[in-house]
């Protein structure tokens, strides 16, 4: 297979999103309200799930960069409220539409690439950035988290969500998924929809990190959207599948953070 350019790569997301993720679909928003579709017992757990977001940014003020900030979902509100000065980046300009809706404080909203970050060094207490990185060319995630870095004053955290290539969860969601097309019936056309790049690094790649960061690889959410619909067959067995994924992310963090399907990475600037 022809390997894509870092151009190409970037201009196929932007136009997923542009032309496709962020266009209103019934009344929703298109792919990435699917990325959001969960059983109700899930509630529950994405409570949790937040929580430990905003706690990664623990002691924490002044400048906020979130990099990638799609819609602005109310979990970025609710971080952003932490913060006296606010920065949105992404590369769409629909997302960034939709972005501008939901914010009822000034921020600096600005259309461009976490590969360029169009923002002085040193100028932010924290970055935020999930499920961005691993729409970018995988030869260039390292240039991206630098950059990142890079805007941090020392001491300060960049947290990204990232997803894990080697997590049981996704292999097991592939399973279901093939043998659910051999049931009788199941055999049907697939919705079209546009490609989009989506590659990772194993998790010991963030150590490469460590000469620039403390790094420290939390469990962040057990499972997406897909995995949720595939795998749990009813809203009971989804309650007690969430209710042990957080026994197991309270009482083993380390074990959870290996296997999870998304990883939290906290890098704090030396």
């Amino acid at each position: 297979m022809a390997m894509l350019s870092a151009t190409t790569v970037e201009d196929g997301v932007r136009g997923f999103y542009d032309g496709y993720g962020w266009v209103g679909t019934d009344g929703g928003n298109g792919e990435d309200a699917a990325f959001r579709a969960f059983r109700p017992a899930y509630a529950g757990y994405h409570a949790a799930v937040e929580r430990r977001t905003l706690a990664a940014f623990d002691g924490l003020h002044g400048g906020l960069l979130i990099a990638g900030c799609g819609d602005m979902p109310a979990s970025h509100l609710d971080l952003a409220r932490r913060f006296d000065r606010l920065a949105c980046l992404d590369i769409s300009g629909r997302a960034l539409t939709a972005a501008a809706t939901k914010l009822n404080r000034r921020a600096e909203i600005v259309r461009g690439s976490v590969l360029e970050p169009p923002f002085d060094e040193g100028g932010f207490d924290a970055v935020f950035c999930a499920h961005v990185l691993f729409h970018i060319d995988i030869d260039l995630q390292e240039r991206a988290v630098d950059r990142l870095l890079r805007l941090l004053r020392p001491g300060g955290r960049l947290v990204v969500i990232y997803s894990n290539p080697r997590s049981p969860v996704r292999f097991a969601t592939a399973a279901a998924e093939r043998a659910r097309r051999l049931l009788p019936g199941a055999a049907r056309a697939a919705p079209a929809r546009p490609d989009l790049y989506f590659r990772r690094h194993p998790l010991g790649w963030w150590q490469r990190f460590a000469d620039r960061a403390r790094i420290d690889i939390r469990p962040w959410d057990v499972i997406g959207s897909r995995d949720d619909r595939a795998l749990l067959w009813s809203d009971r067995a989804a309650k007690r599948f969430y209710a042990a994924a957080g026994r197991i992310e309270a009482r083993h963090p380390r074990v959870a953070a290996a296997l999870w399907h998304y990883p939290m990475i906290v890098l704090e600037r030396r």
